[in-house]
């Protein structure tokens, strides 16, 4: 197992096989599968299976960025918003993005349909040689389940190109049928695949990684546009299925304190150990399936595979030494004022610094500082008008022993200015009761603040890289990018319940809701809380999960599948273009407004002209 690792790690070039000379890009003979193969040699294909998760096309940057993005938690800031991305729903059927990903899922499929066809062949211990097979059953229909999500009905290509003739042609498969294809494949991967514990990684498929993907697959399906509801006792059946295992728990301990980093939620250590590469054994609590990258050192200068995440996804900073990022995706103030007062998640989620030099200082896009009154342990947090002026402080922590009201100061920094505060005049008083700071009140809002949408991405933060050389590459990380975890399947498992209940939550689904609050607050998952709701409805699902998931590349399926994306995109185009400030108007409203010009033809993206043109059998999306 520890071969494999390596050699999914690594992404070895596949031995076993030659490229065929066939003109179609994706559906073509990737390559020929010899009538006899040894089990390194299979291992190779293995690698190249997995290696799909790992491409730019993917996790390295699409799902995440300029693919599945274009939802109401993060815009991409810039001055050139003609650039062409799918999230900012301006692209072409022609847009290289689009037949890439089309392109690499599909080299995926004949990958697997190679493996699943040699490793009949081979002569290996029993309990491996169905593990395997369970892995690539499982990652083939992801791979059409990836597919189908974003292009709607799509070729389901089971058999291998070498047994094709000369034509190439596929019509295109009726999506319920694909889901259908992908629940009973991975219904069948999971009868053969080995559990997590067994495992101890989450770089690799295992049963965990199945049973919660399969809750997501019929959840999509139960939704919007296939809407077989009886998807729902399904997707709950699988989530419960993976719950009573109890192998899995959300992280409950608080990071370990630093100079750097005083006060860290339990919450982070997921994102931490995404981004200092850890798949191994302290990971597998919360994390399930990550997309793994490699680690840079001082003697593998080229060990980085392309990831941009904490780069091009992460906090602003303008020198490589620190761990160079132009703050690309910012916020939307609509998620940031999604978080409860007191919520640990939100100013880990959406950072509240900047870096402005090389001296690794964090200068808080807006700091509100409490001093004096004879008590200690209180902060706050400002919000901003569009021209800059602070409109409210909201107390989160009201500390302990004050006997008089403290002193209230407001600094800000701006990811498009130098390392000097701005803003001026603002003014604020608080009140103290019992010791506490009961409120506090803005008396001047000044002018020239940083607003919330200088707020950039933070989940996951390059301070924490590991095994780096002081000539760290600029753009690049190795960060690993978590595919699914276990409070994702926990939330899963209570929206399906809600379904199933007609509304009306079981207690169990209760519980499974209560665990994520309570940790959001800083609370043991496992015990009762001062947060714990009674019930829940369907819009908290959809507020939690933006609130625990967000920038996981979950969010545009999410609001697709509940048949609420034109709702969202136009409240969201409202409230950007009512209150952004002016320099943030156009970059924070391009999405929306492309969007909303046509919601059926943006609902899915489009099958490649390249595809079309190889292709007579195929029909384009409505629109393109």
């Amino acid at each position: 197992m520890k071969h494999i690792i390596k050699l999914v790690l690594f992404c070895i070039i596949i031995s076993l096989t030659t490229t065929s000379c066939q003109p179609d890009v994706s559906l073509k003979p990737v390559f020929n599968p010899t009538t006899t193969a040894t089990e390194g040699q299979l291992e190779g294909i293995l690698a190249g299976i997995y290696n799909i998760v790992a491409q730019d096309e993917t996790y390295g940057q699409a799902f995440w960025g300029y693919i599945n993005g274009g939802a109401d938690e993060s815009f991409r800031n810039g001055t050139n918003v003609s650039t062409i991305y799918s999230e900012l729903y301006n692209i072409s059927n022609s847009q290289s993005e689009v037949s890439g990903l089309w392109r690499t899922l599909y080299q995926g499929v004949e990958r697997a349909n190679i493996f699943l066809d040699v490793i009949e062949r081979i002569e290996m211990d029993s309990v491996k040689k169905a593990d395997y097979k369970g892995q690539v059953t499982f990652l083939r229909a992801y791979y059409f389940y990836l597919l189908v999500n974003l292009y709607g009905d799509v070729p389901l290509k089971t058999t291998l190109s070498s047994d094709m003739g000369t034509n190439f042609n596929m019509r295109r498969t009726p999506s319920k049928d694909v889901y259908e294809f992908i629940i009973s494949e991975m219904t069948k991967a999971d009868s053969l695949i080995l559990p997590i514990n067994v495992v101890r990684t989450t770089s690799i498929v295992t049963k965990s990684a199945v049973e919660g993907v399969l809750a997501r697959v019929c959840l999509s399906m139960a939704g919007n546009p296939i809407n077989d509801i009886s998807k729902y006792a399904t997707a709950l059946k699988w989530a419960n299925k993976l719950i009573s295992t109890n192998i899995h728990s959300l992280n409950s301990t608080v990071v370990a304190a630093t100079p750097n980093f005083p006060s860290t939620p339990a919450y982070s250590k997921l994102f931490i150990n995404n981004m200092q590469n850890v798949v191994n054994t302290n990971n597998t609590g919360e994390g399930i399936w990550d997309a793994a990258y490699l680690s840079k050192s001082n003697t593998n200068k080229a060990g980085y595979i392309n990831q941009r995440l904490g780069a091009l996804m992460g906090v602003y900073c303008p020198v490589a030494v620190n761990g160079y990022s132009p703050g690309t995706y910012r916020v939307f103030p609509k998620l940031y004022k999604l978080y409860g007062s007191g919520d640990l998640r939100r100013d880990w989620a959406i950072s509240p610094y900047v870096y402005k030099d090389a001296t690794n200082t964090k200068y808080y896009n807006l700091s509100v500082n409490i001093t004096g009154g004879g008590g200690f342990g209180a902060s706050a947090s400002a919000v901003t008008s569009n021209t800059g002026s602070i409109t409210s402080i909201t107390v989160d922590n009201p500390g302990t022993s004050y006997i008089s009201a403290p002193t209230i100061t407001i600094t800000g920094y701006s990811t498009n200015a130098t390392a000097t505060p701005v803003g001026t005049g603002a003014a604020a008083i608080a009140t103290v009761s019992g010791g506490k700071i009961t409120g506090i009140t803005v008396t001047n809002g000044g002018t020239g603040y940083p607003s919330l949408y200088e707020r950039c991405v933070g989940k996951w933060r390059r301070e924490y890289e590991i095994n780096i050389s002081s000539d760290r590459l600029q753009n690049n990380t190795s960060c690993n990018f978590p595919i699914i975890r276990y409070a994702d399947v926990l939330l899963m498992a209570a929206e399906a319940d809600l379904r199933v209940n007609n509304g009306t939550p079981s207690a169990e689904a209760v519980g499974y809701y209560n665990q994520v609050r309570r940790r959001a607050y800083g609370f043991n998952p496992m015990t009762s809380s001062t947060v714990d709701v009674s019930t829940f409805t369907m819009q908290d699902i959809i507020d939690e999960r933006s609130r625990e998931l967000c920038f996981e590349g979950l969010r545009r399926s999410d609001l697709k599948r509940w048949g609420i994306m034109t709702t969202v995109m136009d409240n969201l185009l409202q409230d950007n273009s009512t209150n952004a400030p002016t320099s943030y108007i156009v970059v924070s409203t391009t999405a929306s407004k492309n969007y909303l010009s046509n919601p059926q033809k943006y609902s899915l993206l489009p099958i490649p002209n390249s595809e079309m043109r190889l292709n007579n059998l195929l029909v384009q999306n409505p629109g393109w």
